[in-house]
């Protein structure tokens, strides 16, 4: 297609780039927010990184981010590649072409990563269920078999509202409640029943009272 006299190839060229400009720009905008979202397993608490790690696999979660943040460079990069050819188009349909290339190879790179978006959607789903804990509060760690009373010892003491039933494992994961002693606020975390087997052993309910056990500084109470 040869260019409309009333059109400057010049100006075409432009349009063009500008349109392959805002939408590289709109992608790697949305990339960088999810990355930047996601907290650095290095920059968070040790309690909630091996939290992290036993509920979703630390190695995985590394890898999704990696590879949202190597999309959004290849995405810069075609960029890059397509303005460069844009400014030695010829004609409108030349243009026009090289502008459906590289949106297609934009889509293209974006759908490879389906799977570790939608991995991380769940992730954020569940972290954002996941206890504040105050790491410099006075704190005092519920702990013992199932079905033992851990979760009405902190219904009683706190204004916590813990799930109570008369089977084993009906608490999944942490809970936190508050209580008042003499004038000092405590934190109070009831964590799910522990089985004696060893830890290899474990499942991921049982993992989360290990790791509480293990990476937080508390009275415990059995």
């Amino acid at each position: 297609m040869v260019i409309h006299k009333g059109n400057a190839i010049s100006r075409v060229r432009q349009f063009y780039m500008r349109k392959v400009k805002f939408t590289e720009t709109n992608f790697t905008d949305k990339l960088s927010k999810t990355i930047e979202d996601f907290p650095r397993v290095e920059d968070i608490h040790p309690f909630y990184g091996v939290l992290l790690h036993v509920l979703y696999n630390k190695d995985h979660y590394k890898l999704a981010l990696g590879q949202l943040n190597t999309t959004r460079n290849l995405i810069k990069r075609i960029r890059e590649d397509y303005v460069k050819l844009l400014k030695y188009g010829d004609s409108l349909y030349r243009c026009k072409s090289l502008k459906r290339a590289a949106l297609g190879r934009v889509c293209t790179v974006t759908k490879r990563i389906g799977s570790s978006l939608a991995y991380l959607e769940h992730v954020r789903q569940h972290m954002v269920k996941l206890p504040s804990i105050n790491m410099g509060a006075p704190t005092i760690l519920i702990c013992g078999c199932p079905n033992v009373g851990k979760s009405s010892f902190l219904n009683k003491i706190t204004r916590a509202n813990v799930e109570v039933q008369p089977y084993a494992f009906t608490t999944k994961s942490l809970f936190v409640g508050h209580t008042d002693y003499k004038y000092l606020r405590y934190q109070v975390i009831d964590t799910p029943g522990l089985l004696d087997r060893p830890v290899e052993d474990r499942n991921i309910i049982e993992m989360c009272s290990v790791t509480a056990l293990v990476n937080l500084h508390a009275a415990i109470e059995m």
